[in-house]
């Protein structure tokens, strides 16, 4: 298929020589692996009218929103639009983010000021745990577990500006989620407290993300990753974990995480990974140094944690399971 696809493709990134790092990138170049045609449409440069135009030379219209660059353009206009091709097409939204209990879940109530990703025919996101929450604001949902992209499932090479015992790899310095920060906090005071010197938090103070190739080397010079995800420390999350988990593993490195449900029945336990009860900081240490002291056994863990990701949970994998499941919906003719 023709694939139109409205996002954050960074074209400025490419334009530069680097390499690209958002979930459109990994989406769409995932779906080129597929075999499908991708044109990209850049959220924060190109008008609806521009975007109606080009959608309708393909067969379908993806669309993952930064907020950000949505408010660029008027709410209305964006509703408009996307009705008038929701006649004409399947159109898709993909997002590995979460709304309901945070601030911003009125992006996705609001019909008159928020965004309008969630009017689209099929809406696909990350957050399984709110099922019955979807229907009130009209949305059609489905869960969309993160994945990563396959080509970048290879190990890295370690680097000594890296390496370390236990890392934390992520917002450390302050947290987009002021819900969620507190436990946060409290996890990476933990770890530090315990490692000391042997615990590095990534990215460094005042220096940008580690990405793309980097970010492989950065997680072969680390024994350990300690995870966390948005809200992972209430009782009502079974269903949703950042992309910290897939990109992880599938990356090479061992991780130690908290025991979200739906996260331990999609990568079960050893598979590169081990898991500890919320919050039960104890048994996160605990985890950790039985790891830290069993070379063999976390290397053994980590190779099959890491083909199990390429197997099971690489966009590829993904994408091409929500075709099948919109295309059993009716999406194509």
């Amino acid at each position: 298929m023709r694939l139109a696809y409205i996002g954050n493709h960074q074209t400025d990134v490419v334009a530069e020589g680097r390499t690209p790092w958002s979930t459109e990138s990994a989406i769409g170049a995932s779906l080129e692996l597929l075999g499908h045609e991708v044109v990209r449409i850049e959220e924060r440069e190109v008008s609806w009218p521009d975007r109606i135009r080009i959608a309708e030379g393909c067969d379908m219209l993806w669309w993952t929103s930064t907020w950000d660059f949505a408010t660029q353009w008027p709410v209305a206009e964006a509703l408009r639009s996307i009705a008038y091709l929701n006649d004409r097409m399947p159109t898709v939204a993909a997002h590995l983010d979460r709304w309901w209990n945070l601030s911003r879940e009125d992006q996705v109530m609001d019909r008159r000021r928020g965004n309008a990703m969630f009017r689209c025919r099929w809406v696909w996101t990350a957050d399984g745990d709110s099922d019955h929450l979807w229907p009130r604001a009209d949305v059609n949902h489905r869960f969309m577990p993160p994945a990563v992209y396959g080509p970048e499932c290879v190990d890295g090479t370690a680097r000594d500006e890296y390496r370390s015992d236990v890392a934390f790899v992520g917002s450390w310095q302050w947290y987009t989620h002021a819900e969620h920060w507190p436990y946060r906090k409290a996890m990476l005071d933990r770890l530090s407290d315990r490692y000391g010197s042997r615990f590095r938090c990534w990215p460094e103070e005042g220096e940008p993300a580690v990405r793309a190739r980097a970010l492989n080397d950065l997680y072969a010079s680390v024994k350990i990753v300690a995870g966390d995800s948005c809200l992972a420390h209430m009782p009502e999350t079974n269903l949703y974990w950042s992309d910290r988990a897939t990109e992880t593993i599938g990356r090479g490195s061992f991780m130690v995480h908290p025991a979200v449900p739906g996260l331990m029945d999609a990568i079960p336990e050893g598979m590169g990974v081990a898991y500890y009860p919320k919050g039960d900081w104890d048994a996160m240490c605990e985890r950790i140094d039985w790891w830290l002291a069993h070379d063999d056994e976390r290397e053994e863990a980590r190779r099959k944690g890491q083909q199990y990701i390429r197997e099971h949970h690489t966009w590829e994998v993904r994408l091409q399971h929500m075709l099948d499941v919109m295309k059993q919906e009716g999406a194509f003719r």
